[in-house]
């Protein structure tokens, strides 16, 4: 038997989330929870508006509540602008740079952007985006300065034919945010992220591009069940044997740790899920039940 939610190139103790752009499968794992599938369709229907890169960049802000996967609808929105490009635009490339792990605690805003404008400069130079050392050299020049920066790559950019989407860090500061609506340019799109309130409240900033915000959410008790069974439903289709489970179940594990902990979210569903049903795996069980669930959470000390 195997595990349905082991997701592929991804181990149990990988805990990154969904990156179709990276990994292809991953295209077809999503599922609609926390408000996810609404707000992908509100960023496909931006791109419909507005998918002219040539003319103006992007400046894309994903809110909500930690673990309620932020990160995997970043990355399916930045596969999505990849699909798009190349679908429209043949002669165009889509560079993504993920620069999501970042580790930035510690340095105010203007430190951080720094930081992010020589990490773009690495990133393009690693992968020889532009054929001209020289090219680089100049990018390196203004890495201090972001508002000499992406200026001067967008001109470089457009040239190449090549759009770069970068996926920023998480952030905590609505300011930060809006000065990124400042550095939007032709060819460039910026990805950002926060579980802060006083990000979740941003407003469009005047002197930038319109800013395209998503928002999601944690789970309802069905939410659990449309998970689960797409998972069981995807392994029947391919044909893989694997340990089952019902949606009573299911709905008494939702209500029982909404109710103890006020919520739960999508990652630790995901998380709990696929420790659950290895164990299943491990043990020969074909069938997954509430006390699997709660042994899982005793073992962790995480009871409701």
């Amino acid at each position: 038997m195997l595990n349905p939610f082991k997701l592929p190139d991804r181990s149990r103790a990988d805990g990154r989330p969904l990156c179709p752009w990276e990994t292809p499968e991953h295209a077809d794992l999503y599922v609609a929870v926390d408000h996810s599938q609404g707000e992908f369709l509100k960023y496909q229907n931006e791109l419909q508006v507005d998918s002219d890169f040539t003319k103006s960049g992007k400046l894309v802000l994903i809110t909500g509540p930690e673990g309620c996967g932020k990160t995997s609808l970043m990355h399916r929105c930045a596969w999505l602008t990849q699909e798009d490009l190349s679908l429209r635009h043949s002669t165009v490339r889509t560079e993504i740079i993920d620069l999501t792990a970042d580790g930035l605690v510690g340095l105010d805003s203007p430190a951080r952007s720094r930081h992010i404008c020589h990490r773009i400069h690495d990133e393009l130079h690693i992968r020889r985006v532009f054929d001209q050392d020289k090219n680089y050299e100049e990018i390196e020049k203004r890495s201090d300065e972001p508002a000499q920066f992406y200026p001067y790559l967008s001109r470089l950019l457009l040239s190449a034919e090549i759009v770069v989407v970068v996926l920023l860090p998480p952030s905590e500061l609505a300011d930060e945010v809006r000065t990124y609506g400042t550095y939007v340019q032709k060819m460039i799109a910026f990805f950002s992220e926060s579980s802060y309130d006083a990000v979740a409240a941003i407003e469009d900033n005047p002197a930038s591009k319109p800013m395209i915000h998503l928002t999601l959410g944690v789970l309802n008790e069905s939410d659990g069940w449309a998970f689960v069974s797409s998972r069981l439903t995807r392994a029947t289709t391919q044909s893989i044997q694997c340990p089952t489970t019902d949606e009573a179940t299911v709905l008494r594990f939702m209500q029982t740790r909404i109710r103890g902990r006020g919520q739960t979210t999508i990652r630790e569903l995901q998380m709990t899920c696929e420790s659950v049903f290895e164990a299943a795996v491990e043990s020969a069980s074909d069938l997954v039940e509430y006390g699997d669930f709660t042994q899982y959470y005793a073992e962790k000390a995480w009871l409701a």
